[in-house]
């Protein structure tokens, strides 16, 4: 077995916040004089700013939208679905709530045995068509290694690329509207700057692919900042968190799952893929300083899921059990063709930002800045015409 020696760079600080379990591996904590971390101050404004843009008005009324969109398909809408809870309980919620989902799932390679049992339970049990995504494994397997040996933090930038890419593509060939997915206010969350990139730069992707690896693309979900904001904002797609216009509590929601559909959860938060499991519990404390559990735990606090005595007592434990990790360190070695060697030679190796590799930024802030211009020139024109 391979042998897993860890030692964690999470810089140990007395600068803690006082409502949540955010410390100074997150940057720019930015405690106010109550001791009030800006994570939660923006978790508060995220959630303001949701109800106060919410265009459907309230759950029902999204639900009627899409059921009127979907008249005359076979199905309403596209529905991401990973095994995890949040995505299978967004799906039961979408059947729940009378809708008729086509489940989109991209096999990227890294299922555990656990996740496919329980993607194979809910499609079955909830009578639901699933859309599979193949990625050939070569070449996921390439790119994922040369985001390794660049020694940048968003390893997940690919997987979660492939994800959005392929509901778009899916909805796309299915002539559908709106794509559902289990994102959320209470457990998916913007993260602090530097723990990971925007994951529409396929400048970056690319860039990154080309440097490190000679294996082509073929098989591989791809879409552009360009391309995603042309699809939602001219050809009129959505991407619909669809957990944030109802009541979410991830415990109940999992003891539904459990009971209803014999679903079976994880070890730690998105358990249901080995490679992430590991990269959150290995990868990023080891080589970049920061254990995500901390964003995880305290959105649960901010949305009164946890008390913050319980999440301080889980963040003493190790990210998750350390026999399940020298088997996952062995899996993940072996699985990526890697000497022990060669992985702890990459892990040792500082880290490297995603912006010294190109990227999209410029394209994305002329968008932004174009987008501006435009509503201004509409709005004056509009002022002459009144």
């Amino acid at each position: 077995m391979v042998e897993v020696r860890y030692e964690s760079r999470v810089r140990q600080t007395g600068q803690i916040c006082t409502r949540c379990v955010m410390d100074e591996s997150a940057p720019r904590l930015a405690l106010d004089a109550q001791g009030v971390c800006r994570y939660c101050r923006d978790y508060d404004a995220q959630v303001a700013s949701h109800a106060a843009s919410n265009k459907f008005g309230d759950g029902q009324a999204l639900i009627a939208r899409i059921k009127e969109a979907g008249r005359g398909n076979r199905y309403d809408a596209v529905i991401g679905l990973s095994g995890g809870a949040d995505s299978s309980y967004a799906l039961l919620l979408a059947k729940r709530l009378g809708l008729r989902p086509l489940a989109v799932h991209v096999d990227n390679g890294w299922n555990s045995a656990l996740a496919v049992m329980n993607i194979e339970n809910l499609v079955r049990k909830l009578d639901v068509d699933l859309y599979t995504v193949v990625i050939k494994w070569p070449e996921f397997r390439e790119l994922q290694l040369a985001f390794l040996r660049a020694g940048v933090v968003d390893l997940e930038l690919p997987s979660d690329h492939a994800i959005i890419a392929g509901m778009f593509e899916t909805a796309r060939k299915f002539g559908l509207k709106y794509l559902l997915s289990g994102d959320n206010n209470s457990t998916e969350v913007t993260l602090p700057e530097g723990w990971n990139h925007r994951k529409t730069d396929l400048v970056n992707l690319k860039a990154i692919h080309r440097r490190y690896s000679t294996e082509s693309l073929s098989t591989f979900p791809q879409i552009s900042t360009a391309e995603f904001l042309v699809r939602t904002r001219v050809m009129g797609m959505q991407l619909i968190p669809l957990l944030s216009y109802f009541p979410y509590v991830k415990r109940e929601a999992i003891a539904e799952l459990q009971r209803e559909l014999d679903w079976r959860p994880y070890p730690g938060k998105h358990g249901e893929s080995v490679i992430t499991r590991f990269y959150q519990g290995y990868i990023l404390p080891k080589k970049f300083g920061f254990d995500k559990r901390r964003i995880h735990l305290s959105r649960l606090i901010c949305s009164g899921q946890m008390t913050r005595d319980a999440a301080l007592t889980e963040l003493e434990a190790p990210p998750y059990d350390p026999e399940v990790q020298a088997l996952d360190k062995e899996f993940v070695v072996k699985k990526f063709r890697l000497t022990e060697a060669e992985f702890d030679q990459m892990m040792a190796e500082p880290p490297h930002r995603h912006d010294e590799y190109p990227t999209d930024e410029a394209t994305l802030k002329t968008l932004i800045r174009g987008k501006a211009v435009m509503r201004k020139v509409l709005g004056a024109v509009r002022g002459q015409v009144r």
